[in-house]
């Protein structure tokens, strides 16, 4: 028996491997054998271990990533990439068994696919994942990954919280590694944590802020959040005693960020430096202060 008829390819899938492979295809599944597929397989592979030098570093072997996926070819790519990173995923292959792992697991990041096997389920699971990390607090990643090109299915996921939406095109290996280095290796780890508050709210509490690098980081995640629909942001500011007047411009750009989205912007329990340092950049009529989370989520 080929390799296609026991993994049970469909023409539309066989017509992906070629196209992802960058190799001629064969039209039907009569003209392909299991040699074909694994030449098709060789190439993507070589394909994902181009990717590996650029982004492996230390550290990444302690992310723990959920694959919620039925097809075993995607599982398989996904699997190796990530190895190649230094990350042993886990694999969930319906949406029940990823449910289940998530009540084990506390995940860094979670990869869905949409057709699970039909996108009823891949939208069910990305509102369970969704709901539990709002409920949780929770600071992970939610990646969607589809073959389909349906940008009424991209808006979707984008509007339930996914935080990335990959379509399987030729590059989609690079996109997937560009936003888990990025998610994973900003340090925001040591600087900042973000958490999701109802559906457009994303919640700051910032640890370290005199430095260029974190400014980026910030707003780089804010920028993302936007994207997102997270377009009111709090920054809570408790554990900033000391802060540079010159960097108060950090603060007027993240309220540019927002407004320029119909969004808000507001600073929870900020220091007397910060303080001062918002009246020199005349920033404290524009930007609203908050005694606590709960007060901002109000105020918002």
């Amino acid at each position: 028996m080929g390799l296609y008829k026991i993994m049970n390819i469909s023409d539309e899938q066989i017509k992906k491997i070629f196209e992802l492979a960058s190799m001629k295809q064969k039209m039907s599944l009569d003209e392909v054998s299991s040699k074909d597929i694994s030449e098709a397989l060789i190439a993507i592979e070589r394909k994902i271990y181009s990717f590996s030098p650029e982004v492996k570093s230390e550290g990444m072997e302690k992310k723990k990533i959920l694959i919620a996926d039925d097809l075993e070819l995607s599982i398989y790519q996904l699997s190796t990439l990530l190895k190649k990173i230094g990350i042993e995923p886990s694999v969930a292959r319906t949406k029940e068994e990823a449910i289940s792992e998530l009540q084990k697991v506390h995940f860094d990041c979670v990869i869905i696919d949409l057709f699970l096997p039909d996108s009823a389920d891949g939208f069910a699971l990305i509102k369970t994942v969704v709901d539990k990390r709002i409920n949780t607090n929770g600071n992970f990643s939610i990646v969607v990954i589809s073959g389909t090109d349906d940008t009424s299915m991209t808006d979707a996921c984008y509007a339930m919280g996914a935080d990335f939406y990959i379509q399987k095109d030729q590059d989609w290996h690079s996109k997937l590694l560009k936003f888990l280095t990025s998610t994973f290796q900003s340090d925001n780890s040591t600087a900042f944590s973000k958490s999701v508050i109802n559906n457009n709210i994303a919640s700051y509490r910032i640890k370290k802020l005199n430095e260029v690098k974190v400014f980026e980081e910030l707003k780089k995640s804010v920028n993302s959040g936007i994207y997102n629909g997270l377009n009111k942001v709090i920054f809570d500011l408790s554990d900033i005693v000391t802060f540079d007047v010159e960097n108060a411009y950090i603060f007027a750009e993240i309220y540019k960020i927002c407004a320029e989205n119909n969004g808000k912007f507001i600073l929870v329990n900020p220091s007397n430096s910060i303080q001062e340092a918002m009246e020199f950049a005349y920033l404290t009529d524009v930007i609203p202060f908050s005694p606590s989370v709960e007060d901002a989520v109000k105020l918002i």
